[in-house]
C-alpha cells in the first residue's frame, strides 16, 4: 500500500486539483511533464518519499542555480509546478500565482551594468540576446559582490577563483558562454574606464565544445508517425498540422512560425518570405502543393477571425490575435510525439529537434552542404558543416584511409 508521503500519490492528487480547478490541457501536460522528471530523479535515488530536501535537489538538478541567477520564463513555470507539490503535500492552499524573488543588480554596480545593457542595445542585440547577456555579465557581478571585489581592482587571482567558483555551479558549455560574455563586458568597461586596461586578456583562453552536446534525431518514419495523430477534423487539429510541417518539412526555427505573418505567404512564387526571429536575416523557404492546402484549410477553416497580421494567432480572451508563442509549439509537438509513443527519453524533443531531424535525413539522402545550407538560413556553409558529424556515412566518406604495416 502506498504512503501519504509517496510522490506518486501526490503527483496523483496534483492532477486531480488541476483537473476540478478547469486548468488548461496545455499547463495540466506541462506539469505532468515536470513531475515525471522529479519522480524518475527520485527511483534513481531510491526512495520515492517526497520530502522538503528532495524537492529542493531536484530543484537544482533540474533548474540550476536558480537562487542567484536569473531564471526565465520556463524555468519559473518549472518551480511553480514543484510549488504545487510542496503545497499539496503540506496541506496548504495552492495559490493561483507564486511570486519569484528577481535576482537585484548589486547597487554598486548599477552604473556599470546600466552601461553594458544601453552599448549592446544601441548596437543592435536582439532582445533576447540581450537578456541572455545581461544574465552572464550578473553572475560576475554578484560573485564580486559577495567576494566584496571591485571592478577597479581586477587581478588574474580573481579571475582565478571566479573559475573555480564557475565550476562547482556551472557545465563545461555553460561556463564558457559566460566568460564569452565576459570578455565582451569587460572590452566595453575597459572603453569606460571602469576596469583596469587589458582586464579583458586576464580571462585567457576560452575553450568551449559545439560538439560536447549531441543534437536529438528523429526519422521520417517517427515524424510521419507524429503527424499522423493529429485530427485534422478539428481546427486544432488543423493549426497543429500546418504548424508541425513547418517544422519537420521546412526547418523552422519555432520563433520563426509563430511569427509567420499573413504577408509572408506568396503565391505567385509558392514560397514563404519572413525575416529569421534570430538573426534578423531574410529567409525564402518552398512550399509544396501539399503545403499550401494544409495551408489553405487552416487559414479558411480554422483560424481565429480576427485582424491580427499573424498566420498563427490566440483565439480566446483578451489575448485574442496574439501569435502562439514557442512554449506553446514545445507543447503541441511533445503531444503529438506522446501520442505516437515516440521514444524521447534520453533524447531532446523540442521544436529545435526538429530542425536537426531534418538536417540528419536530408544529409542521409545525399543533399549537398551548400544547399542545406540555404534550407537552414545559416549565414555560412561553415556553420552546416557542424551537422556533418550527426551522419556517420558522410564522415566515412570524408574519413583518411590509416596505413596499416604487416
Amino acid at each position: 500500500m502506498k504512503r501519504k508521503n509517496d510522490i506518486t500519490i501526490i503527483v496523483d492528487n496534483a492532477v486531480s486539483y488541476l483537473t476540478r480547478k478547469s486548468y488548461s490541457e496545455r499547463t495540466i501536460y506541462r506539469y505532468i511533464w515536470i513531475w515525471k522528471k522529479l519522480i524518475k530523479f527520485a527511483k534513481e535515488k531510491g526512495d520515492l518519499k517526497y520530502s522538503a530536501q528532495l524537492s529542493e535537489d531536484f530543484k537544482k538538478h533540474f533548474i540550476g542555480d536558480y537562487e542567484n541567477s536569473v531564471i526565465n520564463k520556463f524555468s519559473i513555470s518549472k518551480l511553480r509546478a514543484l510549488k504545487v507539490l510542496d503545497d499539496i503535500f503540506y496541506e496548504r492552499q495552492i495559490k493561483i500565482k507564486y511570486l519569484i524573488t528577481t535576482v537585484k543588480i548589486p547597487p554598486r554596480f548599477q552604473t556599470e551594468y546600466d552601461s553594458y545593457k544601453d552599448y549592446i542595445t544601441e548596437i543592435g542585440q536582439k532582445p533576447k540576446t540581450i537578456e541572455t547577456k545581461l544574465s552572464r555579465v550578473l553572475v560576475f557581478l554578484r560573485y564580486l559582490d559577495e567576494t566584496n571585489q571591485m571592478l577597479k581592482q581586477l587581478d588574474f587571482n580573481i579571475f582565478t577563483k571566479f573559475q573555480e567558483y564557475m565550476a562547482a555551479r556551472y557545465t563545461k558549455n555553460a561556463q564558457a558562454n559566460i566568460k564569452f560574455t565576459l570578455r565582451d563586458f569587460l572590452k566595453h568597461a575597459e572603453d569606460e574606464k571602469f576596469v583596469p586596461s587589458c582586464a579583458s586578456s586576464l580571462l585567457g583562453t576560452i575553450y568551449s565544445d559545439k560538439h560536447g552536446r549531441l543534437p536529438s534525431t528523429y526519422t521520417i518514419d517517427e515524424i510521419n508517425q507524429i503527424l499522423h495523430c493529429v485530427d485534422r477534423a478539428s481546427a486544432l487539429g488543423k493549426r497543429d498540422y500546418a504548424m508541425i510541417v513547418f517544422l519537420t518539412f521546412l526547418g523552422m526555427r519555432s520563433s520563426d512560425v509563430c511569427n509567420l505573418r499573413l504577408e509572408s505567404i506568396n503565391l505567385n512564387t509558392h514560397c514563404l518570405v519572413f525575416q529569421q526571429q534570430k538573426t534578423g536575416s531574410h529567409e525564402n523557404l518552398p512550399l509544396t502543393e501539399e503545403m499550401e492546402i494544409i495551408l489553405a484549410d487552416y487559414l479558411k477553416n480554422a483560424r481565429p477571425k480576427t485582424e491580427s497580421v499573424f498566420i498563427f494567432v490566440k483565439g480566446e480572451g483578451a489575448n485574442k490575435g496574439e501569435p502562439l508563442c514557442p512554449s506553446a509549439l514545445y507543447y503541441i509537438l511533445n503531444k503529438y510525439m506522446d501520442k505516437a509513443n515516440i521514444m524521447t527519453e534520453g533524447k531532446r524533443h523540442g521544436p529545435h529537434s526538429m530542425r536537426h531531424s531534418l538536417s540528419s535525413n536530408l544529409l542521409k539522402n545525399g543533399t549537398p552542404i551548400s544547399v542545406l545550407s540555404g534550407i537552414l538560413g545559416h549565414g555560412s556553409s561553415e556553420v552546416t558543416a557542424r551537422y556533418l558529424w550527426m551522419d556517420t556515412e558522410q564522415l566515412r566518406k570524408l574519413a583518411l584511409e590509416v596505413p596499416y604495416e604487416k
